[in-house]
């Protein structure tokens, strides 16, 4: 009969690549808003980074089902092939998709060359957001922009509490500071 050699511990936990510890408060986060929020959703672009943050939510929630919907803003100017993928990737993984759309601005021709990219935006994205967030009352959404890509997303917290009109005012929310998240008002 042969033993296994066990090398004593030294007490000192295994570290994380950056890249893990990434997930993991990612993972944390993720979880710490299904917990606190009462009917949260989570928006999904189709794009890089909301693809990685429902991979991330897959990975928080396992093996169980997935514990919020999705919500896509649909301006239009997707290419089918994209509208062809959010159709069915979600419900591969379990998932509820949910769609909102400002169907009267679509109807009224609104384009970025004829109303300028912010007038455009406002009400093809930020006015269909707005709708499909109060029309369904989720109280909390999962975003997936990275503070990193423009300087106006810099100041944003993890939690960023919005007023009635979708704006947040960094004045009046605390700094989160360190791995300290203001989960409530």
């Amino acid at each position: 009969m042969t033993s296994a050699v066990v090398e004593p511990t030294t007490g000192t936990p295994p570290t994380l690549t950056h890249l893990r510890a990434l997930e993991a408060e990612s993972i944390h986060i993720l979880r710490e808003v299904a917990a606190e929020f009462a009917k949260p959703v989570m928006l999904y672009s189709i794009g890089k980074d909301s693809s990685v943050m429902l991979r991330l939510a897959q990975k928080a929630f396992y093996p169980g089902p997935f514990p919020f919907p999705l919500l896509h803003i649909d301006t239009r100017y997707k290419f089918r092939e994209m509208i062809a993928f959010r159709d069915t990737y979600p419900k591969s993984i379990g998932a509820e998709l949910l769609v909102s759309a400002n169907d009267q601005a679509i109807a009224d021709g609104a384009n970025p060359f004829r109303l300028g990219t912010q007038r455009c935006c406002a009400l093809l994205k930020t006015r269909a957001l707005l709708d499909g967030l109060e029309s369904h009352g989720f109280d909390a959404a999962f975003g997936g922009a990275r503070r990193d890509e423009e300087k106006s997303r810099a100041k944003e917290r993890i939690y960023s509490f919005r007023d009635a009109f979708g704006q947040w005012d960094p004045k009046n929310q605390r700094p989160e500071l360190w791995n300290l998240y203001n989960g409530r008002v």
